[in-house]
């Protein structure tokens, strides 16, 4: 019976491991003190204008799929905590 119990108990535990979340900036501006946990399969993400040189307008945050940036801006994906 013992046995049983722990086997259920392993069983349960594997099956309701939460799926690993990414950890992010999530402000606008180069200094960041905001985290925001981003869901499954997304990536953090910085945001900015070309003529911004020193990035002081960086939009930071999470990002649900990695899309080419419009005109005039640069845009960086990293999929590791905290590398925006």
């Amino acid at each position: 019976m013992k046995t049983l119990l722990l086997a259920l108990v392993v069983v349960t535990f594997v099956c309701l491991e939460p799926g690993y979340t990414i950890i992010c900036h999530s402000c606008t501006g180069q200094f960041c003190s905001t985290f925001q946990n981003c869901p499954d399969a997304q990536a953090c993400s910085q945001m900015w204008k070309d003529s911004d040189l020193l990035k002081m307008n960086v939009v930071k945050g999470c990002a649900t799929n990695c899309t080419l940036p419009a005109s005039g801006q640069k845009v960086l994906y990293c999929t590791k905590d905290n590398c925006n």
